[in-house]
């Protein structure tokens, strides 16, 4: 009886043998040296640096900018705008539109506070009809007198008891 000994096919299990012990054993030292104390919890509250104090008032006053607010009996403030102009520069422009009613203020039915509740209520429309009149230009042409009318007739579209006789830039960045 003689027994055929296959020594190629026992060279390559003893191969696969050796490389899978190596394997589970690499498995096994990553496992053990891992620190698994620095995986965060989703139910477990955070202490990382996005969350802290500090940054919530720079993201509170970041949205309060952008907040239409009226500034005197004849001013609004239409809050911060950052716009994409002229492909890769960018314009960051604070506005403030000055208006008056459409009524003669001399008349028993204007209100001032009717515009101011108008004004703050459309607030939202306005700055949307401020971004899609800024779309179109470029660096060259974004503070001139022909896109400050446009923007004047967009904005007055959008408002009933007063009219918008100027629009101001309290800060005009290009970068």
């Amino acid at each position: 009886m003689k027994i055929e000994i296959d020594r190629v096919k026992i060279i390559k299990n003893a191969i696969i043998i050796v490389l899978s012990l190596i394997a589970v054993l690499v498995l096994i030292l990553g496992v053990l040296s891992s620190d698994f104390t620095k995986l965060k919890k989703y139910d477990v509250a955070s202490k990382s640096p996005r969350e802290s104090p500090y940054n919530r008032t720079i993201l509170s006053s970041l949205s309060n900018s952008m907040n239409v607010s009226i500034s005197s009996d004849s001013k609004a403030n239409l809050g911060d705008f950052v716009f994409n102009i002229s492909g890769d520069k960018k314009l960051i422009a604070n506005i403030v539109i000055k208006y008056k009613p459409i009524k003669d203020e001399n008349s028993w039915f204007s209100n001032s506070d009717e515009i101011r509740q108008e004004i703050l209520k459309k607030g939202v429309i306005l700055r949307d009809a401020t971004i899609n009149t800024m779309l179109g230009y470029s660096a060259a042409n974004a503070n001139n007198e022909q896109m400050r009318e446009k923007l004047k007739k967009t904005l007055n579209k959008n408002l009933s008891s007063c009219e918008i006789e100027e629009v101001y830039f309290n800060q005009f960045i290009i970068q």
